[in-house]
């Protein structure tokens, strides 16, 4: 750094220091495939500053859980009112616990998928 120039501690300064990294080719391949949706650099900046990566959701599961949480809500109605759990009750709480156990099993198997394609390319 050179003493030249004054220090801005402003976070949203303009970007006018560089720094630079040395590797081989095969971590060059690891960083692109691990780095999703921006470039290398931002994606290094934002590791190394504290950033949380997130991954994108499936909306197909979001709306899958948002009609379970909706089918959750109707029966709390139903138990609420009716102050008693009755067999059919208790069948639906049953299948709404089958379907998240198969819910979180798809993403599951989805994610390791994606992994294993991810590490082949």
């Amino acid at each position: 750094m050179s003493n030249n120039s004054p220090i801005n501690l402003d976070k949203r300064a303009k970007r006018n220091r560089e720094i630079s990294i040395r590797v081989n080719d095969y971590e060059l391949l690891e960083l692109k495939k691990r780095n999703r949706g921006s470039t290398v650099a931002s994606w290094l900046r934002d590791l190394a500053l504290g950033v949380t990566p997130v991954k994108p959701v499936d909306p197909e599961l979001v709306r899958q859980l948002g009609r379970i949480g909706s089918n959750l809500n109707q029966l709390t109605r139903h138990v609420n009112t009716e102050r008693q759990v009755d067999a059919q009750v208790l069948h639906e709480i049953k299948a709404i616990r089958e379907q998240m156990h198969l819910l979180i099993e798809s993403s599951i198997q989805a994610s390791k998928k994606s992994a294993r394609d991810n590490y082949d390319r």
